[in-house]
């Protein structure tokens, strides 16, 4: 297998390359990146270590750039656009059509922010198996813990990974937020392991992976609907609004204590989920 550096002048040779060695060596080059993300999950998500960003996140929130501070800016969301001009450049415009020349929209598709914040979050995923995350609408907590439990499905085979929110269409939104994950990657990497978005058989979604027989599978809450499987693992989000979570998560305890892994997300509610993140768990509860 090849081991070399992707980068800019590599790729400016592969470029000149006749079409069936380009192919090959492109061939190549994804079997070698997709070995290196399937080791490290860091590798996979953090953009600064390719040449191109491997994981894209899709934000329907628009935000806009703006062109007198160019890239320094990060971007504004459209209620603050008049505010920026006159604050940070001291143009007082009223008229929206003007207003708005002073900036260009963001592509929603953007690359997966690696936070240094992240870091230890997912150090502790890689080695607990059971892991609940009290979190804020902007820590981001759901795209990373579901980025996780793509990486584990996309990467590995014979995963079984369930995805679990409080209804089939939000479920359904959470397993084509992975699959944007899996879509925006370079094609070199998709070719390794394609993968294919149904609507699943409880219609909350379903991603399945052929190639390597894995398949990130989404539930809608309900402890009946999961007791008669043994996942790998299992992602829940916004847990402290199922009214049945203690339910699902005895159901799913045994595939846990079997090897898998429970991952618990959510904002403050006065819950099954406040009671566990508080007590810790124990052996006997």
């Amino acid at each position: 297998m090849l081991d070399i550096v992707i980068n800019n002048d590599v790729m400016r040779e592969v470029s000149k390359m006749p079409t069936q060695t380009k192919a090959k060596f492109i061939q190549q080059l994804g079997q070698m990146e997709f070995a290196r993300c399937a080791e490290d999950p860091f590798y996979w998500l953090d953009a600064k270590r390719h040449w191109v960003p491997y994981v894209y996140t899709k934000d329907e929130h628009p935000l806009w750039k703006c062109l007198k501070c160019g890239e320094a800016d990060d971007g504004h969301t459209f209620n603050k656009l008049k505010l920026h001009l006159r604050d940070t450049h001291n143009i007082d415009e009223d008229n929206a059509i003007r207003i708005q020349a002073y900036y260009t929209p963001i592509n929603p598709i953007r690359p997966f922010p690696m936070h240094e914040y992240f870091r230890p979050l997912i150090n502790t995923w890689l080695t607990k198996q059971l892991v609940l995350v009290p979190k804020s609408r902007d820590m981001m907590a759901t795209w990373l813990y579901l980025a996780l439990y793509s990486w584990d499905t996309f990467f590995h085979r014979a995963r079984q990974n369930f995805v679990q929110s409080e209804t089939a269409p939000k479920t359904r939104d959470l397993i084509k937020r992975a699959f944007v994950m899996w879509k925006n990657q370079p094609k070199f990497l998709r070719d390794v392991n394609l993968a294919k978005y149904n609507i699943g058989p409880f219609n909350a979604g379903v991603i399945t992976l052929d190639n390597y027989d894995s398949e990130l599978v989404g539930f809608p809450q309900g402890a009946g609907l999961v007791r008669q499987y043994h996942p790998s693992g299992m992602f829940t989000d916004e847990t402290a609004f199922h009214p049945d979570a203690g339910e699902t998560f005895a159901a799913i305890k045994p595939a846990i204590q079997a090897g898998g892994r429970y991952t618990g997300v959510s904002s403050a509610f006065p819950s099954w989920f406040q009671i566990a993140v508080q007590d810790q768990f124990s052996e006997e509860n």
